[in-house]
């Protein structure tokens, strides 16, 4: 089996590190798997592709140069040939160059989606002609995997999909939900005094970081101070350091800034925060599940999967401040009990058990 999955680049995104899990876990069971890099020449996993085959191809195709556009698609055209399944791994211009290359090859052509692309839309207000031409393809790909029912859910809704519509769900959508390396485990013991919050991820619009300062000020007012340690960074980073400074709670306030490897964070927190307007399957939150670490999150699009029957003890009803802050200290006397079924929970979403999914998907023999 050879699997060529298209990229943009290897940068440290949520979907690089999707491609990167993936397709190393299929490479170290046989699967000859190549990714091709279209629009940039970056790969920042190092030695984590060692067992993948990376392709760059982002000289031949450059989307702001037409005249390039030939013998980008061509290129790619030629590498597909050799391929029995290719993978469109995110949307926009992966997505465009995956149809325009594959066409009439008689190439297993799969579209990967890994957020709710009607919330995207609606928040971040997509470029029409981007619009129309992502859902002329999305609807003509036989096969798409999505990273959760929520994302799934959202694209009939963003398609025009669904009973009301007189269209269901496609047979050819599948779920799979992300992974995660394995995480170091957290200390046992109850949370600090004052408590620790976590939050990882980039520091932008669509993550709410008022929240935050929300937060700290309704758990302040509550009785239970905290601090929150920010690991990442992001445009509204110097914003979030201003406002804490003019609401006085710089003192509370840790930016650690971006960090390889998040696993001494979560050994050190007590809860991550999760604030997001929209998310696909979270990464940060399958982490924070390995380690034992207790999360509380907004209703983020599929972050509430997660938690399954017991959505309702890490989700909250109300994006704001004081809603967090009350499920924190509810929370709070059952720390070690959701800590340890949060632990217990993470084996369903373990690279072997979602790995599986992939060899089933691929019509390949499962393999330990």
């Amino acid at each position: 089996m050879k699997l060529l999955l298209v990229v943009r680049d290897l940068g440290l995104g949520g979907v690089e590190r999707c491609v990167v899990l993936v397709g190393s876990w299929l490479a170290a069971r046989g699967v000859d798997v190549t990714v091709v890099m279209m629009g940039g020449n970056r790969n920042l996993w190092g030695a984590r592709t060692a067992r993948l085959k990376v392709v760059d191809l982002s000289a031949a195709w450059q989307p702001k140069k037409p005249w390039t556009w030939l013998s980008g698609c061509l290129s790619l055209r030629a590498l597909a040939k050799q391929h029995d399944v290719v993978v469109a791994a995110t949307f926009l211009m992966p997505l465009y160059i995956t149809w325009m290359a594959t066409r009439g090859l008689g190439k297993r052509v799969l579209g990967w989606v890994h957020g709710p692309l009607f919330e995207v839309d609606e928040r971040a207000h997509m470029n029409p002609v981007h619009r129309r031409v992502c859902q002329f393809i999305y609807r003509r790909l036989p096969e798409l995997v999505f990273v959760s029912a929520h994302a799934r859910d959202s694209m009939a809704r963003w398609l025009g999909y669904g009973p009301d519509m007189g269209q269901g769900i496609p047979q050819g959508w599948q779920v799979i939900a992300n992974f995660v390396e394995a995480q170091p485990p957290r200390p046992a013991g109850p949370p600090h005094a004052p408590a620790r919050l976590l939050f990882i991820g980039r520091v932008a619009e669509e993550k709410q970081p008022a929240l935050w300062l929300d937060t700290l000020v309704a758990l302040e007012h509550a009785g239970q101070p905290v601090t929150l340690t920010v690991v990442g960074d992001g445009p509204l980073l110097p914003w979030l350091e201003d406002e804490a400074a003019r609401r006085g709670l710089s003192d509370r306030l840790i930016i650690a800034g971006r960090q390889d490897d998040v696993g001494p964070y979560l050994a050190h927190a007590d809860w991550l925060l999760l604030t997001s307007l929209f998310e696909g399957c979270p990464l940060v939150v399958l982490e924070a599940m390995q380690a034992g670490l207790p999360v509380v999150s907004t209703r983020a699009g599929g972050v509430y999967e997660l938690f399954a029957e017991r959505e309702a003890e890490f989700v909250t009803k109300a994006a704001s401040g004081e809603a967090i802050a009350a499920l924190i200290v509810a929370q709070a006397p059952h720390h070690a009990e959701l800590a340890a079924w949060l632990a217990a929970r993470a084996a369903a979403y373990s690279p072997d058990e979602l790995g599986a999914r992939w060899q089933s998907l691929l019509n390949l023999p499962t393999t330990p």
